[in-house]
């Protein structure tokens, strides 16, 4: 049976039926950053780099050990200063015992070369009770960390005894400054009425807390009402990556250095690095 064409109907290829140039490539519009953005973007970068710049300046300028630092400039203090330490044995501050011992140690040798024969350090321990481990003795004089006495009681954090004991143990000791140093966590439980009482008794002219910079920064809020509020909050590191960022953000130190400018502070001078000698020119 023949078919008969329909008008209208007759097939053609895809070619003939789409336009070829609606499969041609063409590249998508390249589109610009704004002038402004590219500009503000290179400011800030600027700016990152002198904040990267500034404090790589600072923290170069910091003492980074007792070893290579000295007090600089007329001691202004008349009379011995004394240093008080408490120091905190509760279960939390056990891993801190080898750093601090090694503070004092940097302490003692920096003594010899800085301060007067008069000059007095005293340690006490506490955690629920207080005991004194070194009475006033001059720092000129001293070699070997003093060793915790086996009567502390490791049950409790009470920062009154430990400050008690010290202050008994004056006997007649005069000072011209007096600081007292707690090295701790800040968690500390005494009765607001009963510390308040210890700390106004010692008569000190600062005192500060201590804190190793990974137990958290800032203030421990224990350390918070009546006398507390005068004590100066420091932080201390013991090197690497983590002491480095502790130093930026928080101003952490070494403790060997937190001890040094505690003493400047008593003497009215300044600790920085010191002076290097160069080596004598070999005669030929």
């Amino acid at each position: 049976m023949n078919s008969t064409a329909v008008p209208g109907t007759i097939r053609r290829t895809a070619f003939q039926r789409k336009a070829l140039s609606r499969y041609l490539y063409r590249p998508a519009a390249v589109r610009r950053m704004p002038r402004w953005l590219k500009w503000l973007l290179i400011s800030l970068l600027l700016l990152l780099l002198l904040i990267v710049g500034l404090v790589s300046c600072h923290e170069s300028q910091k003492p980074a050990s007792l070893a290579t630092s000295a007090l600089v400039g007329p001691r202004l203090t008349t009379g011995p200063v004394c240093l008080e330490e408490a120091v905190d044995v509760s279960g939390s501050m056990v891993p801190y015992t080898a750093q601090r011992e090694r503070a004092e140690q940097q302490l003692f040798a920096f003594a010899r070369r800085e301060l007067a024969p008069t000059d007095l350090f005293s340690v006490s321990f506490f955690a629920g009770n207080g005991v004194l481990a070194q009475p006033p003795t001059a720092l000129s004089g001293l070699r070997v960390p003093p060793v915790m006495p086996a009567t502390v009681d490791p049950a409790g954090t009470l920062l009154a005894p430990g400050v008690t004991a010290l202050v008994a143990a004056r006997a007649s000791t005069i000072c011209a400054s007096r600081a007292l140093i707690v090295i701790t966590d800040g968690e500390i439980f005494d009765e607001p009425d009963v510390i308040d009482a210890a700390l106004k008794s010692g008569k000190y002219t600062r005192v500060y807390a201590v804190i190793p910079a990974d137990s958290g920064w800032g203030r421990p809020s224990p350390l918070n009402g009546g006398a507390l509020d005068a004590i100066e909050v420091q932080h201390f590191h013991d090197g690497g990556i983590s002491g480095r960022a502790a130093s930026i953000i928080d101003d952490a130190k070494p403790l060997d250095i937190i001890f040094g400018t505690v003493l400047a502070d008593l003497t009215g001078q300044t600790l920085a690095q010191a002076a290097v000698t160069p080596a004598p020119t070999p005669s030929h």
